[in-house]
């Protein structure tokens, strides 16, 4: 049977979309990347080597069918702080984080949020540095907000759509719109440019796994400083999206941190 997706009011206009499959703890806490949503990692529910966890699937706020809300200013701490009240809602106490792209830096700061709830975090090319904001940075560099909202975004939208190498992005792009995409990438370049991201995580002094898509290896500044801290594992056959190219051997390297923490 499919999911069906739940909603949850957070804050005043604050409203989450998510699935959640009840299990036991920990509860797997997914958070997408820019410009993504929810759907990405819905998969996550039909393994069998996951089916005795909780499983939480969110589209962050101003992304997929979260609200937008016009006062939210989309930095990493402010997506955290709202997680955050979700999870006290639901009554979710201890979990792994498994963020991806963009969700990393939103990952860290709920991490020192929570404190000894995370049990473990799996970062799935989540940014590190600076190096690692080649859309956000575009994003943020070739046009000013105006531009970007008032067509640039519009425009990269009917790309995606005739291209199909950029088709599996076309709704989660278009539902995210270009507010949320550029206040995210502002942040987001503004976060990974303080270089700090690794030791962060370092001083949360949990389990940490580093995943990264075999074919990217050796392409980012980030991967030999996560492998100075963490154990690192490569996703055969997959790109920076690997819960889509290889979803096989990324749910079960997953499950074999959790198992293993």
């Amino acid at each position: 049977m499919a999911m069906k997706a739940e909603r949850q009011v957070v804050a005043p206009g604050v409203e989450y979309a998510y699935y959640y499959r009840k299990g036991s703890e920990p509860t797997l806490v997914f958070i997408h990347g820019l410009g993504d949503w929810k759907e990405t990692h819905l998969k996550a529910t039909e393994y069998p080597e996951l089916a005795d966890y909780d499983i939480l699937i969110i589209d962050q706020i101003g992304y997929g069918d979260s609200s937008n809300p016009e006062d939210f200013n989309y930095t990493m701490k402010e997506q955290a702080e709202m997680l955050l009240k979700l999870l006290d809602k639901l009554g979710i106490n201890e979990v792994v984080l498994v963020p991806h792209s963009m969700g990393g830096p939103v990952a860290i700061d709920l991490a020192e949020m929570m404190g000894s709830r995370v049990k473990g975090i799996v970062y799935a090319e989540g940014n590190v540095d600076y190096n690692d904001c080649f859309f956000s940075n575009w994003i943020i560099t070739k046009q000013t907000y105006d531009e970007w909202v008032g067509g640039v975004f519009n425009g990269i939208l009917e790309r995606y759509k005739q291209d199909p190498n950029q088709a599996k992005y076309v709704i989660s792009f278009g539902k995210a719109g270009p507010v949320s995409t550029y206040r995210s990438s502002e942040d987001l370049v503004a976060v990974s440019k303080k270089d700090d991201i690794r030791d962060r995580l370092a001083d949360l002094k949990i389990p940490v796994l580093a995943v990264f898509g075999e074919k990217n290896k050796g392409k980012f500044t980030s991967e030999a400083k996560m492998d100075e801290k963490f154990p690192l594992v490569f996703i055969p056959g997959a790109e920076h999206s690997m819960m889509v190219d290889n979803p096989d051997d990324y749910y079960r390297e997953i499950a074999r941190f959790v198992k293993s923490i």
